[in-house]
């Protein structure tokens, strides 16, 4: 065999090798997707993951001149993932910031929070609701410099849910024709009637379900990010 022959038979070899390894993988990936995919998936249920939706913000109703007739408006709870910080973070800042969510909240003692904490913290809880009242987007700023809340969901473990409200203006100026839609999808109006443009797309994120049969979200996992929904621009005067 000469030199050129063996190179040739050398490549094919080389090539019937990569290929044999590429439909390898190709079969692994059919398995795994198919035959083991039920497995997979019940071994996401066991520890608690799931994709789910998250919401995109509804677009605006703008009157012929450009005010706002119906607008979402942004709110927030606040809760904790009490495993996140390190010891030597709590032991420095949770005094501090006890002392500031019994100011703000008012609902009970600096000793208390500080206990509610500290209580989650020792039970391996990963998911804390520190207080149900919704917030605004600027009271959430003040919070996210308070101590422990400012290193962030990674190192501070704080967690911001977010909740959106449909504000109208003018109240009941228009009302009939601007509506409502409820979270069935069903309603009146503009509200009803331009649900598609208005809604947006929603997106999907991975979340974790604590102990307490609550949904966090997950750090820095992959997700797919909501398109927020168009305006409308209408030709009601509300002049």
């Amino acid at each position: 065999m000469n030199i050129k022959n063996s190179i040739l038979v050398r490549v094919r070899v080389s090539f019937i090798l990569v290929v044999l390894f590429a439909l390898a993988i190709v079969y692994r990936m059919g398995v795994i997707q198919f035959a083991e995919g039920e497995k997979w998936n019940a071994l996401a249920a066991k520890i608690g993951l799931q994709y789910r939706e998250v919401k995109a913000t509804r677009g605006n109703i703008l009157s012929d001149n450009g005010s706002l007739m119906a607008t979402s408006i942004p709110f927030y709870r606040l809760a904790l993932d009490p495993s996140r910080p390190s010891s030597q973070l709590l032991s420095d800042n949770l005094d501090s910031l006890a002392f500031h969510l019994s100011s703000f909240y008012g609902d009970i003692s600096k000793t208390a929070y500080k206990r509610k904490i500290i209580d989650a913290r020792e039970k391996g809880r990963r998911y804390l609701s520190l207080n149900r009242k919704l917030i605004n987007y600027q009271e959430k700023k003040m919070i996210s410099a308070w101590p422990i809340l400012r290193e962030g969901r990674l190192e501070g473990g704080v967690l911001f849910e977010r909740v959106d409200k449909r504000f109208k203006p003018f109240n009941y100026l228009a009302g009939r024709t601007v509506c409502f839609i409820n979270e069935n999808n069903n309603g009146a109006g503009l509200e009803y009637s331009f649900n598609s443009t208005l809604a947006g797309v929603p997106g999907k994120a991975l979340f974790q379900k604590t102990m307490g049969g609550n949904w966090k979200p997950v750090p820095d996992a992959s997700e797919v990010r909501p398109v927020d929904g168009y305006d409308l621009e209408t030709t009601i005067d509300i002049n």
